[in-house]
């Protein structure tokens, strides 16, 4: 089998490089022949699982963390389905992040990892595709594993693409949204789900998630399953800045699920339009704005899992 392992040296404060070596031995003896390629800026992982794929890399394994599989994943998408029919993905978690590795039970310990890739088998899993507007006011997609999402998610990954994840993962996205919520005011946003057309209400948080964690933990959609061909739309209402905070860390339990303001629910298209350009949150990328389509893409990608 041909294998290509895109490593993504910066993942994890730079730390992605130092865990992948103490893998890569054992990776080497399941897949003597594997090849190996390091990403060098923003969007490199895309243009390199794309031109794998159609290049015919059987199994193309992302080693980083939510945002180095997010850009693998978009690039395999962008290869039209007849030819990335034999391509298959995987991943290493190597990232502060990781929230795709936690809700698929991939594990990070390298021993454990090397066992799990050579005993796993291949499974369809879901994707997302948002459709939204770039920086240049044009129409963009990306593809998606975890969540897109806007409001105080939106404020949070621009934060976190200012000030990097100085305390990793988890407790970078905790300390920004407390501080986002601080500050927090709600967006009035009209939506169209799966056809029908809704209300314009104001909300603080709009999410349509794939898998049940985001944000180095916190479990937005607890329900959410990867192999329904649905997305989960969680939306959180207008609320007092008391009870938004309140609702933070019942997040990393699920706990506020069913809490007053708070719906979970599932859909396949998603149309979401505001007064201002929100921003999105993908993947926790900070990357364009409202308006917004998001739709769930069912068994779109072949894992290795």
């Amino acid at each position: 089998m041909r294998t290509l392992f895109i490593v993504n040296p910066a993942a994890g404060h730079g730390r992605a490089g130092g865990r992948w070596e103490k893998a890569r031995a054992l990776a080497q003896r399941i897949y003597p022949d594997l090849e190996l390629v390091r990403t060098e800026k923003p969007g490199h992982g895309r243009e390199l699982a794309r031109a794998a794929t159609v290049d015919g890399v059987e199994l193309i394994v992302a080693v980083g963390g939510d945002g180095t599989l997010g850009e693998v994943v978009d690039g395999y998408l962008a290869v039209p389905e007849h030819v990335r029919r034999n391509t298959v993905l995987s991943t290493y978690p190597a990232g502060s992040g990781c929230d795709f590795a936690g809700h698929m039970g991939v594990p990070r310990d390298p021993e454990a990892w090397a066992r799990y890739l050579e005993a796993g088998g291949r499974r369809r899993l879901d994707a997302g595709r948002a459709t939204f507007r770039a920086a240049d006011g044009s129409p963009r997609s990306r593809h998606f594993l975890n969540v897109a999402a806007l409001g105080l998610p939106g404020d949070v990954a621009l934060a976190v693409a200012a000030r990097g994840k100085l305390l990793g993962g988890t407790l970078t996205y905790l300390l920004e949204g407390v501080l986002s919520v601080l500050s927090a005011k709600a967006k009035l946003m009209r939506f169209t789900i799966d056809g029908v057309e809704e209300a314009a209400a104001s909300y603080h948080l709009v999410a349509a998630a794939n898998t049940s964690t985001f944000g180095g933990g916190m479990k937005l959609a607890p329900l959410a399953d990867a192999e329904d061909g649905l997305l989960d739309l969680l939306t959180i209402a207008d609320l007092p800045r008391l009870e938004l905070m309140g609702l933070l860390p019942r997040a990393y339990s699920g706990g506020h699920a069913g809490r007053p303001g708070v719906v979970l629910r599932r859909a396949r298209r998603i149309e979401i339009h505001s007064e201002d350009a929100l921003p999105l949150n993908i993947d926790g990328d900070a990357d364009g704005t409202s308006p917004v389509v998001i739709e769930a893409l069912p068994k779109a990608i072949a894992f290795r899992i």
